[in-house]
């Protein structure tokens, strides 16, 4: 016997009547209490189960939408990494590359200064890597030209 609903006969649990007829005689409260911990239909376990897929699907395509987007960044950021270490090692080989030739030239003006003759001196002199000078297109005029228009 189940207390609290006043319409509720004694006996109807024998096991004469369907489940959907002792839900129609309890009172909604009890229905509502006795369908709360009973098993749901075949209709809401079908809904229920493609409702679960469809969740699941969702946050699949988010999850793969998010590892796509951070294997990007990922890679991005290797690239710029990459990038940045190539153009510093060629930096330092172009550094040493300089520091070698300032040497090898430094070298050389001490052997021309300490030659005796000119001519062995011009012919070291030719040893020496060739440097232009930087032209400032700015003021290509000379001081004297200055003074003369002036």
């Amino acid at each position: 016997m189940i207390f609290g609903c006043p319409r509720q006969k004694t006996g109807i649990m024998a096991g004469r009547e369907s489940r959907s007829s002792v839900c129609v005689k309890m009172c909604p409260q009890q229905r509502a209490r006795h369908e709360a911990y009973s098993e749901p239909s075949k209709d809401a376990q079908s809904w229920m189960a493609a409702a679960s897929q469809r969740v699941c699907a969702h946050l699949n395509k988010q999850k793969s939408r998010q590892v796509c987007k951070l294997t990007a960044a990922a890679e991005r950021q290797n690239q710029l990494t990459a990038q940045l270490k190539a153009a510093e090692a060629r930096n330092r080989v172009r550094q040493l590359r300089q520091h070698y030739q300032n040497l090898k030239a430094g070298e050389i003006n001490l052997m021309i200064s300490c030659q005796s003759n000119a001519q062995r001196a011009v012919r070291l002199e030719q040893l020496l890597p060739v440097r232009e000078r930087k032209i400032h297109h700015t003021d290509c005029m000379e001081q004297l030209q200055v003074d003369i228009f002036a």
